[in-house]
């Protein structure tokens, strides 16, 4: 990825056919500098994980398959910030959440697996929704080429429902992003599993509904972003105040953590709501930021639960006296 980044630096945006297909049939694989940048802090994120899975994952857990699963995760979230077709969006979402499933119930927890079926039922009504606009463009268009749908999106606006299509995507991205009202699964599932599956999917997965939601409301659809922008501001503000009410409201740390992900999800949100170059890039920048923060907050308080022996606020107590070096780091 760092080679990756390198290049994309060096010479611009790289695109690769598959097969040698030409668009608009062949699927495309194409790299931009977002991309590349996204994919490097997922692989950070990633090999951190699996470090920390060292410490934080049994024996047991490694048998079923901690780290074939950590690796076939890696290839969704790589392959969604890394593709150029649209339909290829969709099934690098299916790889990644086939995989996150079996992480979640690493396990076999009661918990783990109440968490998962929340997880699941609503990820799946999002991936159908995804799936319904992916068909409603094609049959539309004739085409699920990104470059090929940003052309003819313009070309032929009064002409298509565009308006039903920019609403199927925005609802179906704010379902995998978590963001208001549909939110609610994120923090009912992500304190469940290995406090190194929450802070992988903490990193990683609501970020790929943010960058999906960029690079197809406002590469493919802007005229549809901008109708919306007004709705998607409310839901944005509505995402970040839920998120921070709802960390004030916990005593665990793990549920505490959920909801500071919703909060940053709701920020992101914000700058596709507003627009425009500089709110696009800060919602960027937030997004990979976010990414390495979020992961770092969870394995300090994997690190703090052990410590403690507890993730309750009301329990976990006299941390600066044992370490205060650990104290300096999370601070």
């Amino acid at each position: 990825d760092v080679l990756l980044l390198a290049k994309v630096l060096s010479d611009g945006p790289l695109t690769m056919m598959m097969g040698r297909w030409l668009p608009p049939f062949g699927i495309a694989i194409t790299v931009d500098l977002t991309g590349a940048l996204l994919a490097l802090c997922a692989a950070i994120v990633a090999f951190a994980c699996a470090l920390y899975a060292h410490v934080d994952i049994s024996t047991s857990g490694r048998r079923y398959g901690f780290y074939p699963l950590l690796m076939v995760l890696m290839a969704g979230v790589s392959g969604a910030f890394l593709t150029g077709d649209i339909f290829n969006l969709y099934v690098w979402f299916e790889v990644l959440l086939i995989s996150s499933f079996g992480l979640l119930i690493l396990g076999s927890e009661r918990e783990q697996l109440d968490g998962a079926t929340k997880y699941a039922i609503l990820n799946l009504i999002g991936t159908t929704l995804f799936l319904i606009a992916v068909g409603y463009l094609y049959a539309v268009f004739g085409t699920l080429n990104m470059a090929d749908l940003a052309v003819k999106a313009r070309a032929m606006a009064a002409a298509a429902p565009m308006m039903t299509l920019g609403l199927l995507f925005i609802t179906a991205f704010a379902m995998k992003a978590a963001a208001f009202p549909v939110n609610f699964w994120l923090p009912a599932s992500y304190h469940t599993p290995r406090i190194v599956v929450a802070g992988l999917f903490a990193g990683l997965l609501t970020k790929v509904g943010i960058y999906a939601l960029i690079r197809v409301m406002v590469m493919i659809l802007p005229a549809q972003a901008d109708a919306y922008s007004l709705l998607m501001g409310i839901v944005a503000i509505a995402t970040m105040l839920t998120g921070a009410l709802g960390a004030l409201a916990q005593s665990d740390l793990r549920r505490m953590l959920g909801y500071m992900v919703i909060s940053g999800i709701g920020i992101m949100m914000t700058g596709v709501a507003l627009g425009g170059q500089t709110a696009i890039s800060g919602a960027i920048f937030y997004a990979l930021h976010s990414m390495i923060v979020m992961l770092a907050l969870y394995l300090v308080a994997g690190v703090a639960g052990r410590m403690g022996g507890s993730f309750s606020l009301h329990e976990l107590s006299g941390l600066y006296a044992r370490s205060p070096l650990f104290a300096a780091i999370t601070l």
